[in-house]
């Protein structure tokens, strides 16, 4: 649950702040990553230069990632966008009547099929992969840089929440500690002790009581009659015949 409230709102706030969605893979692995890192420190009290630190590095590492999935989703959608359209614009110097044929992506390779021609010579993958890389790449080079503001942004949110959440688990822990010695010192009392031992004999009463009337209804049901069962059948064949004298007539 503090896995996934964590790359819930991080992920907002990215989203936010680039103006773009994250995919669905970059939001389970994120998730992914946080369990494994927070499962081993739980069960134990923090302090507050840890909590911090752990947040910061959370901070940058899903910015790293949601900004990862980003690019890739940016870049898949580029490139398919691009393909379609150098379809349509090379299906329409095909068609005289472009402008009134309603286009699309679909229906432009069918065209440049039907007219002989192989829509991958047309798109010129060896010319346009070689544009797209660079772009790409310096795309992708920027969104992974760390720029000082951002930084800073960051290292005040790490600090900002890591204050709320030791402060939180402070008040936590005490709230603990103080059940546990509130439990410690009602035990003790000779108040409680003649109470638990009031419990402890009214359920040993009430467990021979129990006992002894199972073994009531148990013996009546032994002694009660038993009532014959009356033997009547439910078929019956007559197979007699006509008498020996009609017979031999």
């Amino acid at each position: 649950m503090f896995a996934a409230a964590c790359v819930t709102l991080s992920a907002a706030g990215h989203a936010m702040a680039s103006g773009d969605t994250i995919p669905l893979w970059a939001l389970l692995a994120g998730w992914a990553a946080v369990t494994a890192v927070v499962a081993p420190l739980a069960g134990r009290e923090r302090s507050l230069p840890g909590i911090a630190t752990a947040m910061a590095a959370g901070q940058l590492g899903l910015h790293a990632l949601f900004s990862t999935g980003q690019w890739c989703a940016g870049a898949a959608g580029g490139q398919g966008a691009g393909r379609g359209e150098q379809l349509m614009a090379f299906a329409g110097r095909l068609l005289c009547n472009a402008h009134l044929t309603p286009m699309t992506p679909g229906r432009a390779e069918h065209v440049i099929r039907q007219a002989g021609i192989d829509p991958a010579a047309v798109i010129g993958t060896s010319s346009s992969a070689g544009g797209a890389m660079a772009p790409g790449g310096h795309a992708m080079t920027g969104a992974m840089g760390y720029t000082l503001p951002m930084l800073c942004g960051h290292l005040v949110a790490a600090v900002i929440a890591g204050w709320l959440l030791r402060r939180g688990e402070v008040a936590l822990w005490r709230l603990v500690r103080l059940s546990a010695q509130g439990a410690r010192t009602l035990a003790g009392t000779p108040g409680w002790r003649m109470v638990l031992a009031a419990v402890r004999v009214l359920a040993l009463v009430a467990g021979v009581l129990a006992e002894r009337l199972g073994a009531v209804r148990a013996r009546r049901a032994a002694e009660r009659p038993v009532r014959p069962r009356a033997v009547a059948l439910r078929h019956s064949v007559v197979r007699r015949g006509p008498p020996l004298s009609a017979a031999a007539v």
